[in-house]
Formats: C-alpha cells, sequence, structure tokens
C-alpha cells in the first residue's frame, strides 16, 4: 500500500511540473508579426486607355492607348513600400504607396480628338502621364489558428490621376490636360498559411465600385507571394500584383476616362517584429 501510494504521489507531481512547463513559442511568420516594413521592386506590365472629352463639343473624344498610340513605355518597374500594424489580436492595417510616371514624344497612327484638341498623324506629340495612388486597408481575422489567418474588411484608397499632351501645329501650339483624383472604398479579403517553419503564403483581393460627386471610379487588386523567413524578423519573398482602376470624371473641362491596368511579379524584402 505504501508503495502504491508513493507512486501515486511521484506520478502527481510529474503531472503538476509537466502542467507547469510552458508551451514552445510560435514560430515568427505573418500570423505572429505586429509591425512589418516591405520594401520590394516590382517588374510590370503597364495598359493605359483613356478618352478625353470636351463639354461643348457635341461628340466625345477618341478613345486611344498611351503605349500603342502616343508611344509611352509599357514598363512599370518600380520600388514600392508597404506598412502593416497589428491591431490587438484580430486586426491589421496595411497601408501602400505607389506612383507611375511615364512621357513620350510620338505621332499618333490616326486621328485622335483629344479634349478641345485635334492630333493627327503630322503631329509630333509630346504626352505625359502620372497616377499616384494611397491604399489603407483594414481588416478583421474572423478565423485565426496557428498556422492559418483568414480576415475581411474595408480597403480606403486615394487616387489621382494625370494625363498631359501637347504639340506645335501650323496654327500654333496646343495643348490639353486632362486630371482626376478621389477618395474610393473597397471590400478586402485577407489571407496568410504557414506552410513550414520558414516559409508563408499570403494572398488578398480587393474589389469595387463607387461614385463621388462627379468622379466615379473602380478599383480590382489582387496580390499573392511566398517569403522565406530567413532570420525571426526578416524575410525575403517572391509575389505577383495585378491591379485595374477606372476613373471617370464629368462636370468638369474637360471631361474624360482614364483606365490603368498593371501587373507583373515583385521581389521583396520584408523587416517585422
Amino acid at each position: 500500500m505504501r508503495q502504491l501510494l508513493l507512486s501515486a504521489t511521484l506520478l502527481a507531481a510529474a503531472m503538476a511540473v509537466g502542467a507547469q512547463e510552458p508551451a514552445p513559442p510560435e514560430p515568427a511568420s505573418p500570423i505572429t508579426d505586429h509591425f512589418a516594413f516591405r520594401a520590394g521592386a516590382y517588374f510590370g506590365t503597364a495598359a493605359t486607355d483613356g478618352r478625353v472629352d470636351d463639354p461643348t463639343a457635341p461628340t466625345p473624344g477618341t478613345p486611344f492607348s498611351l503605349e500603342n498610340d502616343f508611344k509611352l513605355s509599357p514598363k512599370a518597374h518600380q520600388a514600392r513600400a508597404e506598412f502593416m500594424f497589428r491591431l490587438r489580436e484580430r486586426g491589421r492595417l496595411r497601408v501602400d504607396l505607389w506612383e507611375l510616371n511615364r512621357t513620350g514624344i510620338a505621332s499618333p497612327t490616326t486621328t485622335i480628338v483629344y479634349g478641345g484638341h485635334t492630333f493627327t498623324p503630322t503631329d509630333v506629340v509630346n504626352s505625359e502621364f502620372n497616377w499616384t495612388q494611397v491604399d489603407l486597408t483594414w481588416t478583421y481575422s474572423f478565423l485565426k489558428r496557428r498556422r492559418f489567418e483568414l480576415g475581411a474588411g474595408l480597403g480606403l484608397h486615394l487616387l489621382e490621376a494625370e494625363a498631359n499632351a501637347n504639340a506645335t501645329q501650323p496654327t500654333g501650339p496646343v495643348s490639353e490636360r486632362f486630371s482626376g483624383a478621389g477618395p474610393f472604398v473597397t471590400l478586402a479579403l485577407d489571407g496568410t498559411w504557414r506552410i513550414t517553419r520558414r516559409f508563408a503564403f499570403s494572398a488578398r483581393g480587393q474589389y469595387f465600385k463607387l461614385t463621388v460627386s462627379s468622379v466615379k471610379g473602380s478599383l480590382a487588386d489582387y496580390h499573392g507571394d511566398l517569403q522565406f523567413r530567413w532570420r525571426p524578423n526578416l524575410a525575403f519573398g517572391l509575389g505577383y500584383q495585378s491591379t485595374k482602376t477606372r476613373l471617370d470624371v464629368t462636370n468638369n473641362n474637360p471631361n474624360g476616362t482614364m483606365q490603368l491596368g498593371t501587373h507583373g511579379p515583385e521581389l521583396f524584402a520584408r523587416a517585422s517584429f
């Protein structure tokens, strides 16, 4: 009886000691990060289509492609930056900053009515296109596990587009400028899967259409990446980004439409804690 009582006491003590031992910490991953900064090099391709209307003219302007008609470079090679802030346990705020500026000199292959002016194949047109975008996306992780996280939320996008064209014609120099800006809201979905201790896969998507005053806009943004956690606070990765944005401006002079689509791979480094 004494031996049985002693064995039971030792077993209970061992179980109590084992219960007091803390669980091993979770490996560092996008699921455990509280703050992250990502800097990347984007090797994308751009397609820019538009139309600039003179509100006093009876017919709209001519649809054009900045890459085909005005010979702007289709390359969208640029640096991009992203910040991520963890809000308590399940909230995340992501901030993305990027811009695309291009210029070109060419003669259009066909006659193009651009606002209140007309450019012909005999004109040498200097064109410029500038696009600036700031994205703020908040998501709440309604599903969060040790190796998987899935959240939904809202995105606020601040867009500004500007397209200029000018040429010297027999009657003198002509110039036309189109611009539009506005805030737009999207629905967002964001997911992360920690595949192993060092590899993780992330994917997200956003889409919505909205009209604000005289500006109508739509945005579709999709991103996926695979990252390798080289150190607990440093990761490297390869991603793919696809974005398509459209701005329609009315009650302006000139009115018009500008649509930008970019897609391509991205290499990045991500520092976090």
